[in-house]
């Protein structure tokens, strides 16, 4: 019966400190991405940086001496309610100390997690995100966006098709482009530049997530014969299915897809099929030759990690973990999210690149070490043609008259 008792405590010991010396070892990181819905493969973009950069600080024995683990929430479509569920349970329930969310909306992810005190990490590329932010920055001072806006991003499309070696048969430009925030942000910016610069918009058409039949718009593009086709609409099979129609019979047109071009999907699904496609990612790492050893480095190990080359938003996510990872070593408490923020804000962080710095809206501004991307896909891969800006080739590799055009 002694040992029996014994053992009873012995037991109820372990189950005590199990309960609490563990937890105390635990630093809990939100993770709200798109894990279902049209945006799916954009949120495994972000999350495979994001569970990259956790394993490596965990691997060289945590922060602060605490491992961190990943609480994931289901951000859905971005509707305002669903963005506020992920910020009152994360923040609220689970406590968190750091939020890495990668693309999480246009705006009402700055207000859902302003309403908390711990660093949100956000690569919404969204001016409606930073007029939140520009409303009260010292409310929304944990908020870090981890790319430009899309206007912005849509102006450098823009420079970059206008500096291709390529001499345009017309100045007649198609835009269509998705129905959401994004969409709407990047096809109207199109639509100016190319006005401003004398060119003829000839249709710019606002289609709708699930558009799968491209008849109708396709049988106009023909009758246009523009020189420039550019598609944003982020989802795999909308633009999936638009080139395959398109290829039905080709107009001799330069094919943009902009940020279109980031579903690891797209790539994935049509390999060499989508040789010519030219499009644009934010804040991403350059492929496959990276601009210095340390990024080459990074390169090299995600691929080997994930079996492909770095897409979209990896890079971005991933280095929002390891720039709050670096502020809370050097704060010395994960729980001082106003010191954290402020050493984020003041001193930036440096990866792979070179210097990330936000500016005084807390926005990753394009350019400098952390310049846009600019892609062309050649053998079935993305291949960095440009960075912008300033608007320049990059390295060795070439733009390829895509094999549709005459």
């Amino acid at each position: 019966m002694k040992k029996l008792n014994l053992f009873v405590l012995m037991v109820a010991a372990v189950f005590t400190f199990a309960g609490t010396g563990f937890a105390a070892e635990v630093i809990k990181v939100g993770v709200p991405l798109a894990m279902t819905g049209p945006y799916t493969d954009t949120g495994d973009n972000y999350w495979k940086g994001i569970k990259m950069a956790i394993d490596e600080i965990n691997e060289s024995g945590g922060l602060l001496g605490k491992q961190l683990e990943p609480i994931r929430f289901d951000t859905q479509e971005f509707a305002p309610e669903r963005v506020m569920q992920g910020a009152d349970y994360l923040c609220g329930k689970e406590k968190v100390d750091s939020v890495h969310a990668g693309w999480a909306g246009w705006g009402q992810d700055v207000r859902a997690y302003g309403k908390y005190t711990a660093p949100f990490f956000a690569d919404d590329g969204s001016q409606s995100a930073v007029e939140v932010f520009k409303s009260n920055p010292e409310k929304y001072s944990n908020i870090f966006q981890l790319t430009d806006t899309d206007i912005n991003q849509a102006k450098s499309m823009f420079r970059v098709l206008m500096a291709l070696p390529y001499e345009y048969p017309n100045n007649k430009v198609v835009i269509i482009n998705a129905d959401d925030a994004w969409g709407m942000g990047v096809g109207d910016t199109l639509e100016k530049s190319f006005k401003e610069k004398g060119w003829e918009v000839a249709m710019h058409e606002v289609v709708p997530y699930g558009t799968r039949e491209w008849g109708s718009v396709l049988t106009r593009i023909r009758r246009v014969e523009p020189a420039i086709i550019h598609l944003e609409i982020v989802s795999a099979q909308e633009v999936i299915t638009f080139f395959r129609q398109f290829m039905e019979a080709p107009t001799d047109s330069i094919l943009s897809y902009g940020y279109s071009i980031v579903p690891r999907e797209v790539v994935q699904t049509m390999g060499k099929e989508a040789d010519g496609l030219i499009g644009e990612v934010p804040t991403a790492m350059p492929t496959p030759v990276a601009p210095t050893p340390e990024a080459q480095a990074w390169v090299d190990k995600f691929t080997k990690q994930w079996k492909h080359q770095p897409q979209a938003g990896s890079w971005a996510a991933y280095s929002g973990v390891k720039a709050w990872a670096t502020a809370v070593e050097a704060v010395g408490n994960e729980k001082d999210h106003n010191a954290v923020c402020d050493y984020i804000a003041t001193n930036g962080y440096k990866g792979e690149t070179g210097w990330w710095k936000w500016d005084e809206d807390h926005v990753m501004r394009g350019g400098g070490d952390v310049p846009f991307g600019h892609y062309q896909v050649q053998d079935g891969e993305l291949v960095t043609i440009f960075t912008d800006p300033p608007t320049k080739p990059y390295k060795d590799f070439k733009f390829i008259k895509p094999r549709w055009i005459k």
